[in-house]
């Protein structure tokens, strides 16, 4: 469980860094289609959920205990709901809810059915 951790917690990082570009040059800029504000700032904020689910993976590897993953399931239901609600505005926000709620519900389960919890 500690290298699926790192590696999730790595690949969160980088698609957070992909949305944070994203949002600025296509949201913002518009440079590949028409300046969306409205999706670009639910994109930055998933940005910042993802970022923040993402360390939070990479610290808590090595962590018996719950805390992580409930709060990684919080920041990433929120990060579903927030995809879900720009994916009106963008289908590829679609994409990014299902990543979120996957990964945050996945990780939550597969450690309580392990019952690493001290």
């Amino acid at each position: 469980m500690k290298i699926a951790k790192l590696v999730v917690g790595i690949l969160l990082l980088v698609l957070a860094t992909w949305l944070l570009v994203d949002a600025i040059v296509n949201g913002i800029l518009g440079i590949w289609t028409s300046s969306n504000y409205i999706y670009a700032t639910l994109e930055i904020i998933l940005s910042g959920l993802f970022i923040g689910a993402g360390v939070v993976y990479i610290v808590q590897e090595n962590n018996p205990f719950l805390g992580g993953d409930i709060t990684n399931l919080i920041l990433l239901i929120i990060g579903g709901i927030i995809g879900i609600a720009g994916g009106f505005f963008n289908s590829w926000m679609f994409l990014y809810a299902v990543i979120s709620l996957v990964v945050g519900i996945s990780f939550f389960i597969w450690h309580v059915k392990i019952g690493e919890n001290v």
